[in-house]
């Protein structure tokens, strides 16, 4: 459903996509990957597992990210280094971090695409270049989507997490265009559309979940599947 018109004088010649809740849900792939973490704790450092429940690691990241909130821009670090700590307060080698966090990051990248998603995407990048934009540390490599996309960026990449303007300016370097030429499809307000909308992108809310909108800024259209995605693109660049 478009909810405004916009100005269409541009043509779309890029689509950068927010990956974790976009294009998979993202809780039951987390859930599943600190499981599998806790398990590996459990039989390889018993004493971690004993002393850091899932729920303990989880809060010790949250506190982590109050002592240095420039961990926020980098997932990957903030989860090394809240096991760097749990080891180091039971007396084990804190570089066990490292062999952790491979671990689990294996699991973190074994996602179930949404049924929208190849389909979509494969016919999409016959006529725009894609990129994808994240804030966690998926790989679209290890997920299935690496032939799919021209560049992926992480905020680890650019040093700087959405809704910060820095990554959205990367993908406009990165593919050679402005913003008026750019479109962010996401599900999250600020990240995404807050973002997005401050960068100059044109912005799609994919809103699986048939929630109400109910924030300041405005996304250019929303839509509950992909397969809406191409009719609103259509739209926008026949509308000169």
């Amino acid at each position: 459903m478009v909810l405004s018109v916009v100005d269409a004088s541009k043509l779309i010649k890029a689509i950068t996509f927010d990956l974790d809740g976009t294009l998979w849900a993202l809780e039951p792939v987390i859930a599943e990957a600190d499981r599998k973490l806790h398990e590996w704790f459990a039989l390889h450092y018993p004493a971690i597992s004993s002393a850091f429940s899932i729920y303990d690691m989880q809060q010790l990241r949250t506190e982590l990210l109050e002592w240095d909130p420039t961990l926020r821009h980098d997932v990957t670090e903030l989860r090394k280094s809240s096991i760097r700590i749990a080891a180091e307060r039971v007396s084990i080698d804190p570089t066990v971090a490292e062999e952790a966090f491979e671990v689990f990051i294996v699991y973190r990248n074994q996602v179930e695409l949404f049924d929208d998603v190849l389909p979509v995407l494969k016919r999409l990048r016959n006529q725009y270049m894609l990129c994808s934009l994240t804030n966690g540390n998926a790989d679209v490599v290890r997920v299935g989507l690496g032939d799919i996309f021209d560049h992926a960026l992480t905020a680890a990449d650019v040093g700087s997490a959405k809704p910060e303007p820095a990554m959205f300016m990367e993908a406009c370097r990165l593919t050679g265009n402005t913003p008026e030429q750019m479109l962010h499809v996401g599900d999250e307000a600020e990240t995404d559309i807050f973002g997005a909308n401050t960068a100059g992108f044109r912005t799609i809310w994919i809103n699986r979940k048939k929630e109400t909108w109910n924030h300041e800024c405005q996304p250019h259209a929303q839509i509950e599947s992909l397969t809406e995605l191409e009719t609103v693109l259509a739209t926008w660049n026949t509308d000169d």
